[in-house]
């Protein structure tokens, strides 16, 4: 009688213990999810470039921790790797002087010191990936690798660098694109309609998910870099792509069951579906096929601080899949880094535009504490700071921290990239006799938080007369003593002019805002239009 009772209450903890195994945990929409580059921090950029050791990298995982980040990825790189792989070397492995970067002896040297930063950390028992990932659980936080799906930063055969080069990419140039249309390296950019560049790309993937066992999720950067057929030939191979995806969804879902826990798989895909499309990345197939568990957009490297999230979410047609929007370190120039305003008034772009969250990438806190010695370093007028500091991402996460607020909203400049135009009604040319539009995104309610002052900047291409106005009312009071302090003469090139314009708070609304231009005499290009919010002290209210 004992013995079958003892059978009875096995049986029955067996029954609950596969229920609670078996059940589904409440879907997670809301992140703010901070990627880590990988690279930077195997080359130690944050703490001098010292020898890298754990405690380095665990700080990299805890200037972050204890903020709105809730998930936290870790890139895994792409050909060349941060951990051991038999699918190639350790980015910076010279194979015992093999390798160097033929004349350049400080290029050898440099890359030679990621390889040793590695050692560094095999010899305490770990690697870059596993010694973050296990930091970031520690903290709470959601662990991802993040895999980019085509990286081209070491694909420049002129360089004549070949401990950057990785095997497999080197030894098959049959497999390149060989195709120069889209952009930098992009020629040399493996070619997925090979079934044997697919296999190859699925063992890596396969590899790193059966390393990491305590991953929560995976995460593939199709933006780095947004190539994988000859230009014009992605949406006849988006078959190809999703064929891929779907193996990779397979083996995603059997560790699930192996490890007894949800792995999640996400993507990281350009600005529209129909970018996405032509680049072969179906993403609407991607959902119907239920192969992503959420989505992120954003572009490739120079900053869009006006993305478009509910014009994709619309054409998603979908509600079932989250969908987060990437903040860049890259400005309206490369490394022309986004000001604390900026990237507030991006934050509430994304979020007022019903993202499920932002995705931070290459969120460098290297100038922050590395230069300036964990100080703010302030622009002329001390208005504005442009140094990535971690306070910013007590702020970024929500509409309630952002609120009263120093805000700069803005439009992108209209830059393309591979291939894919920044959505932007910039470059804006104005002419004679003929209005001129331009709308921008207001993520703030100027009815309920009212601001002090509404700034409006415009940068033409040249000095020019014209006329403005904001939904239709005309804007005659001109600041031009706001344009230095507040920093908007940054990047200003030959023969472009910046103004300042103050505007009425009846004059702004919330939700997208149409600025008129009018040209008096001679016709001319609007280059950067942007709209601050000031709300108080920058001390207490937020640096521009």
């Amino acid at each position: 009688m004992q013995k079958k009772h003892i059978i009875c209450l096995l049986i029955s903890w067996g029954i609950l213990l596969s229920l609670q195994v078996g059940a589904s945990e409440p879907e997670k929409r809301y992140r703010i999810i901070h990627n880590n580059d990988g690279s930077d921090a195997l080359g130690n950029y944050w703490f001098q470039k010292r020898p890298l050791t754990v405690n380095d990298v665990n700080a990299y995982v805890d200037m972050v921790s204890h903020s709105q980040v809730n998930t936290y990825m870790m890139c895994t790189g792409s050909d060349f790797f941060y951990y051991r792989s038999k699918h190639g070397r350790i980015l910076g492995d010279d194979l015992d002087g093999k390798l160097n970067c033929g004349n350049d002896t400080a290029a050898t040297n440099h890359y030679k010191s990621f390889y040793q930063n590695h050692l560094n950390l095999e010899k305490e028992g770990t690697d870059l990936i596993e010694a973050s990932l296990k930091r970031a659980k520690m903290h709470g936080m959601e662990a991802f690798i993040t895999y980019r799906m085509n990286d081209l930063h070491f694909n420049d055969t002129t360089l004549n660098c070949p401990i950057t080069y990785s095997e497999f990419w080197y030894a098959h140039p049959a497999y390149w694109t060989n195709d120069d249309t889209p952009g930098l390296n992009g020629s040399r950019a493996l070619d997925f309609a090979y079934p044997e560049v697919r296999a190859h790309k699925l063992a890596i993937i396969t590899e790193q998910l059966e390393k990491y066992e305590m991953i929560d999720g995976l995460d593939l950067d199709f933006m780095r870099f947004i190539v994988y057929f000859k230009q014009g030939e992605g949406k006849k191979n988006a078959h190809l792509m999703t064929e891929l995806l779907q193996e990779v969804k397979a083996k995603v879902d059997q560790l699930s069951k192996k490890r007894r826990k949800k792995i999640l798989l996400s993507v990281r895909v350009p600005l529209t579906v129909q970018d996405c499309l032509d680049k072969g990345l179906d993403i609407q197939e991607w959902i119907r096929l239920g192969l992503v568990d959420f989505i992120t957009i954003g572009v490739h490297w120079r900053g869009n601080p006006s993305l478009p999230v509910a014009q994709f979410i619309k054409e998603l047609g979908s509600k079932t899949v989250p969908v987060y929007a990437t903040i860049d370190d890259g400005g309206y120039k490369p490394r022309e880094t986004f000001s604390h305003g900026m990237f507030r008034g991006m934050a509430s772009h994304i979020l007022s535009q019903g993202a499920d969250g932002i995705y931070l990438f290459n969120h460098y806190y290297g100038a922050f504490n590395s230069t300036y010695q964990g100080m703010l370093h302030l622009e002329k007028g001390d208005q504005v700071c442009r140094v990535i500091s971690p306070n910013l991402i007590q702020e970024l996460g929500s509409l309630e921290t952002l609120a009263y607020k120093n805000k700069i909203y803005c439009l992108s400049d209209g830059v393309t990239e591979y291939g894919i135009k920044h959505i932007s009604p910039l470059p804006l040319e104005v002419k004679p006799g003929e209005p001129s539009h331009a709308n921008i995104f207001i993520g703030d309610d100027p009815v309920k938080t009212i601001p002090e002052e509404v700034i409006l900047f415009v940068r033409n291409s040249k000095q020019a007369s014209f006329t403005v106005k904001v939904n239709g009312k005309d804007i005659t009071r001109t600041a031009p003593e706001y344009v230095s302090p507040y920093d908007r003469e940054r990047g200003l090139e030959a023969g472009e002019c910046q103004y300042a314009f103050v505007l009425s708070g009846e004059s702004m609304q919330q939700g997208y805002n149409t600025v008129t231009f009018h040209a008096v005499d001679s016709s001319f290009t609007v280059k950067r239009v942007e709209i601050a919010l000031k709300y108080g002290d920058v001390k207490t209210h937020g640096y521009f």
